[in-house]
């Protein structure tokens, strides 16, 4: 159904699939999972740590958290995030769905989480010196357009009509494709640029929530977001945050996936498969330890997998 990576991710993919029930093939509406990494990538710019040399030896690229969503009805695509692998991932969802990654409407329509540059800077593809695009609408809220708006060369996709941004209000649902709608809830994150926001995502009979940022979890934010939710896929930048020694973490916070666990692991009991972490560091061992990997799963928690598919 995909063409699988060698070692590294075949490791992931082999792990992450056993007794999973979302490799199914939609008929209407379906998510796809098209990155899972944090901003930089698999293999990451600078680092000569084994993760990363092995990644260059085997060949092996994870690009950084996308999802996409695809109306088989009507032929329409909608990208989350527009990473700086964008091709790369539009192509994958071609490959999977049949559709996207095709003429000046490569993708019909964008959400946006924030200005970070592993969120948004794929949009840069879509100038007159690649695809050209014709009026892709682009959903964030007016934080983000206005710095897409004033800030070049993103100001230049706005005045050639590539791109045509529509901002949305926090809590309030937007239709965005046929029988999808989506509200932008504000979370916490370094805002430097932009605010940051977790995407709901509403089908037809399932509900997504797409939160791959945010400083932690405290005041209850967590419990909140996932409320009402089928599939949540949640911030996992670190395990434990041993992952970066030398590195102050208060400069770039984010809730370790074991404390992540931690708060979620009754309702991950009941109901295994429900929380699924992406956003993963390129130092992240759940990316590659099989050990680790195994007791998420016996938690009833997963890590997302580049092809991972459902219905919504």
């Amino acid at each position: 159904m995909i063409r699988l990576l060698p070692v590294f991710l075949l490791l992931l993919v082999q792990v992450g699939c056993q007794g999973t029930d979302l490799r199914e093939v939609s008929l209407d509406i379906e998510l796809v999972v098209l990155g899972i990494a944090q901003d930089g990538g698999v293999p990451h710019l600078g680092c000569q740590k084994e993760c990363c040399i092995d990644a260059r030896r085997d060949g092996i690229r994870l690009g950084p958290a996308c999802l996409a969503i695809v109306n088989h009805r009507s032929g329409k695509t909608m990208l989350i995030e527009a990473t700086p692998a964008i091709e790369e991932q539009l192509s994958l969802l071609r490959e999977i769905t049949g559709f996207g990654n095709e003429g000046r409407h490569a993708v019909d329509s964008l959400l946006l989480t924030h200005a970070h540059i592993g969120h948004y800077t794929g949009l840069i593809h879509f100038g007159r010196e690649v695809a050209s695009t014709d009026a892709i609408d682009v959903y964030c809220t007016e934080r983000m357009s206005d710095f897409l708006r004033q800030n070049g060369p993103w100001s230049q996709l706005v005045e050639l009509k590539q791109i045509v941004l529509r901002t949305v209000e926090f809590g309030d649902l937007t239709e965005v494709m046929g029988g999808v709608k989506v509200a932008a809830i504000a979370v916490k994150h370094r805002d430097e640029f932009s605010d940051t926001v977790a995407w709901r995502i509403e089908g037809p009979t399932k509900t997504v929530l797409f939160c791959p940022d945010i400083d932690s979890w405290d005041g209850g934010v967590l419990e909140k977001l996932i409320e009402g939710v089928d599939i949540c896929y949640l911030d996992a930048t670190f395990y434990d945050g041993r992952e970066l020694p030398g590195r102050d973490l208060s400069e770039i916070p984010h809730p370790p996936m074991v404390v992540t666990m931690e708060r979620l692991q009754e309702a991950a009991f009941r109901e295994p498969g429900r929380f699924r972490f992406i956003h993963l560091n390129h130092t992240n061992p759940a990316l590659r330890d099989a050990t680790i990997r195994d007791e998420l799963r016996n938690r009833g928690f997963r890590v997302a997998e580049p092809g991972e598919r459902f219905r919504l």
